[in-house]
């Protein structure tokens, strides 16, 4: 995907069908991203973050140097850069403590179709 300084970067942490605008079919493009292409690709770039957990938004907040607080809210795509952040291996049940080594990182790309 071609990097635009100007295209807000949206970080979650998961993904489901209401996020999309109700297309008649979408196909999700997942891109594995290092830590360091995670950087890269925010440089300059307005970052929304609807990550809840502290943990996980204070380690991204060190990678990015950047503060980011933990959202709750539900997202809803609008043509922003989507970046999936998860867990390597989930914890249910249970509070997890992650660390940047933990986290798996992925670009998604949207192709919505009508």
């Amino acid at each position: 995907m071609v990097s635009n300084q100007n295209t807000p970067i949206v970080l979650i942490n998961g993904i489901g069908p209401s996020m999309l605008n109700n297309p008649r079919r979408a196909v999700l493009e997942l891109r594995r991203l290092s830590p360091e292409e995670l950087r890269t690709i925010t440089q300059n770039a307005p970052i929304i973050n609807y990550i809840r957990h502290a943990g996980t938004t204070q380690i991204l907040s060190e990678l990015l140097q950047t503060a980011l607080t933990p959202n709750n809210g539900l997202y809803t795509y609008r043509g922003e850069r989507i970046i999936l952040i998860t867990l390597a291996t989930p914890q249910r049940g249970q509070e997890a403590t992650p660390r940047l080594e933990d986290l798996v990182i992925f670009e998604v790309i949207v192709h919505e179709h009508e």
